[in-house]
């Protein structure tokens, strides 16, 4: 009779006491947190997932992951909470639309979608989910980060299979712009910030110039292969931009062969820090969603 009762009581108290979830989702592994009075937990939901599960973002293998996902917020009795999620960074991808007419639309979406211009993306606009971020500047700029539809559809899908309640899916760069809003907003016009993620079998280079990611790409792991790529990237750059005065070397872990590349750079890198969060993109979906003070 008790577990009866209890069982009743459990969507009144959610519905009360609203829990929420942070789950983060790579092509290789997952890892969330429950977040409780506004303050994370430590991570408590993880898993690797098995190759071809998840590729370049794209759900492959979608009942066993919502199976998966529904195991792991059972087992933290958080089958009742909201669950806000970050896409792997594969699934998006990001582009700054000026408005050459000087005037910021009142419906940018469908203005774009209407202009229909040429983006470079692997998808055509028809077949994505876009969303939109207004950015400082003049002529009126925005942040575009785009997806495909069968892209979203399908997680959504993995996180309906799972029983979750989703309330938000979010890119990965959207995280990555909120977790690093204090960086950019101190950072001079004439500075470049230069941003490394090192992962399991290459690391992600990303540049942000006043406040906006100007150039990405994957480069080798570590090394002399990675100072090598990394100074063509920025002698490219710099030749594009020359006013740049200084520039600024953020990690998001430590990397093989660190010294040569600070070397190479001539600053050393200052590693961030996102705990209690269980990286950097789940604070970034935090912060994002308002979701901490």
């Amino acid at each position: 009779m008790l577990e009866d009762l209890q069982d009743r009581l459990r969507p009144l108290k959610a519905q009360m006491f609203p829990q929420q979830v942070l789950i983060e989702v790579q092509d290789n592994f997952l890892r969330g947190q429950v977040l409780k009075d506004g303050a994370p937990l430590p991570v408590s939901l993880e898993a690797p997932l098995p190759a071809l599960t998840c590729r370049e973002g794209m759900p492959l293998e979608r009942e066993p992951l919502g199976d998966l996902i529904g195991d792991l917020l059972v087992n933290e009795n958080q089958q009742d909470a909201y669950v806000h999620a970050v896409l792997p960074y594969e699934a998006a991808h990001w582009r700054v639309i000026v408005w050459a007419d000087g005037e910021m639309p009142a419906d940018p979406e469908s203005e774009l979608r209407r202009l229909n211009p040429e983006l470079n993306l692997p998808f055509s606009l028809e077949e994505a989910y876009l969303d939109f971020q207004a950015v400082p500047g003049s002529p009126p700029q925005m942040l575009l980060v785009a997806a495909p539809r069968k892209l979203v559809d399908g997680w959504i899908e993995v996180f309906s299979l799972a029983g979750a309640k989703l309330d938000r899916l979010a890119p990965a760069q959207s995280c990555l712009l909120a977790a690093l809003a204090a960086e950019l907003e101190a950072a001079p016009p004439d500075r470049l910030l230069v941003l490394l993620v090192p992962e399991d079998f290459e690391c992600k280079l990303y540049l942000f110039q006043q406040g906006l990611p100007v150039f990405e790409r994957s480069l080798p792991m570590g090394g002399e292969d990675l100072v090598d790529e990394l100074k063509r990237c920025l002698v490219f750059y710099h030749r594009q931009q020359p006013g740049l005065r200084s520039l600024q070397l953020l990690i998001t872990a430590e990397l093989s062969g660190q010294a040569l590349v600070e070397a190479a750079l001539g600053v050393p890198a200052r590693q961030l820090q996102w705990e209690p969060f269980g990286s950097l993109l789940l604070q970034g979906l935090a912060a994002q969603r308002g979701l901490v003070p």
